[in-house]
Formats: C-alpha cells, sequence, structure tokens
C-alpha cells in the first residue's frame, strides 16, 4: 500500500517535471520562431524609367523640375519641331498629288490612254506617298513626351534649348502611387510563405506602419546564403513613404 502512494507521488511529480519542461520548450521555440519571421525591406518605386529621344532635335521646353510630381499624360519634354513640321507638309502635298495622278490615270485607262501597268505604277506611288506621310506624321508626334504613369522626376538629364541626338538620355522618371517592398529571407521560409501573405512594415525614416502583402518569390535561392527574394506590394501608402526609404517587416 505504501508502494503505490510512493509511485504514484513519484509519478504525478514526474508528470509535473515533464509539462515544465514542454512548457519551457514551447517558449524557447516560439521565440526563435518569431525571430526567423522578421526581416528587413527596402521600399522601391514598382515602375520606373529613363525617357530618351526617338528624333534630332532641339528642346524647346521641360515644364517639369527634379523631385516634382506629375500625372500619367503631363506633357514633360517638349521639342522644336518646326523642320518635322515642314517636312511634313511637303510629304503631303507629295502625297496629294500622287492621289490626283492615280485618279486621272484612271480615267486616262478607261480611255484607253495609257495601259493598265501605267495605273499600277501610279498606284505604288501613292501608296509610297501615304507610308512616307504616315512617317512624318509619326515624328511630330515624337516631338512631346508625355508622363507613361503618375509619378515624379527623379533627376533631368538635359537642358532646354540643347539639340539632342536620337537615343540620349533625357530624363529619369519613377512611379509614386505604386511602391513596392524588397526582401530577402531565409529560403526555409517558402514552405509557408505564399503569394498575398499579409504582412506589416514598420519604416525608420518616418517611424509609422504600413500594411502590405507579399507579391512575389524568388524564382532561385542563393546557394551561399541560403535565401531567397521577396516582393511586396504596400496596400495602403501615403505621401509620406518614398522609394529609397527601409525598415522592419513582420511576417
Amino acid at each position: 500500500m505504501l508502494n503505490t502512494m510512493i509511485m504514484k507521488i513519484m509519478e504525478i511529480k514526474l508528470l509535473k517535471l515533464l509539462a515544465s519542461f514542454i512548457l519551457i520548450l514551447s517558449f524557447f521555440t516560439n521565440n526563435a520562431f518569431a525571430e526567423e519571421k522578421e526581416s528587413r525591406a527596402l521600399v522601391v518605386a514598382s515602375q520606373q524609367a529613363v525617357l530618351s529621344s526617338e528624333l534630332a532635335a532641339k528642346i524647346d521646353n521641360i515644364p517639369v523640375k527634379e523631385m516634382q510630381r506629375f500625372k500619367k499624360g503631363d506633357l514633360l519634354i517638349q521639342f522644336d519641331c518646326s523642320l518635322y513640321e515642314a517636312q511634313k507638309d511637303v510629304v503631303s502635298a507629295n502625297a496629294n498629288s500622287a492621289l490626283i495622278k492615280m485618279e486621272s490615270d484612271e480615267q486616262m485607262l478607261q480611255m484607253r490612254t495609257i495601259g493598265k501597268y501605267d495605273l499600277e505604277l501610279s498606284k505604288s506611288e501613292y501608296e509610297k506617298a501615304k507610308a512616307e506621310l504616315l512617317i512624318a506624321e509619326l515624328n511630330l508626334k515624337r516631338c512631346k513626351i508625355s508622363a507613361p504613369f503618375d509619378g515624379a522626376v527623379e533627376e533631368i538629364l538635359v537642358n532646354t534649348f540643347e539639340t539632342i541626338q536620337p537615343q540620349v538620355e533625357l530624363m529619369k522618371i519613377i512611379q509614386t502611387d505604386v511602391l513596392e517592398l524588397e526582401m530577402v529571407v531565409s529560403s526555409e521560409w517558402i514552405s509557408w510563405l505564399t503569394i498575398g501573405h499579409p504582412i506589416v512594415v514598420y519604416i525608420d525614416e518616418i517611424q509609422k506602419e504600413f500594411n502590405a502583402t507579399v507579391s512575389g518569390i524568388g524564382a532561385n535561392v542563393d546557394p551561399v546564403s541560403q535565401t531567397i527574394q521577396l516582393k511586396g506590394t504596400i496596400t495602403d501608402a501615403s505621401p509620406a513613404l518614398l522609394a529609397g526609404m527601409s525598415g522592419r517587416v513582420l511576417f
């Protein structure tokens, strides 16, 4: 009887000791896991572009300044296209002449004054003139560079009244209404991370918190550091949040 009681007491003590061990182990495991679910992030623009010229012309006007914000469709650079306008007028006149010649040859063919090959040649000349007119109109459209998205001017690389050549870089712009996060995390995280996973980022520079979601997972793991790149999209961005800021991300 006494031995049975002693065994029961020892069993109870053993169970209490085991429960304490499990509680301590769970505490350290949870802390380690919580540390693994934190990362650093860099705020980047979702789109950026370096605008360049498609023609040789003199810059007539740059209505925006560095760091200035703009809306999609706003004029960013205007070229002096007097020469291209004159060329279009010449080409347009040539196209009109070619049309008149073709219509005249159609009537002359009906009167058997010319052969059908003469008419085909007139048609070919008219089609050529139309193509040249289209090129001239496209060149005139290139005289203005408009904003492709809502954003801000990062850097202006040229000045008004300068004459530039095709493919010369003119201006660097970034999109500001949609900002993203760039992160590097442990490759082990991909076992539970999915696109759309909610995250919270604390921005150091402005001491504010923003909600975001995982929008991209890298296609490969760095074999040396065993890390993978992530992209995140900020869902409640504000004008105070700027590309280049950084912060702490909680998953």
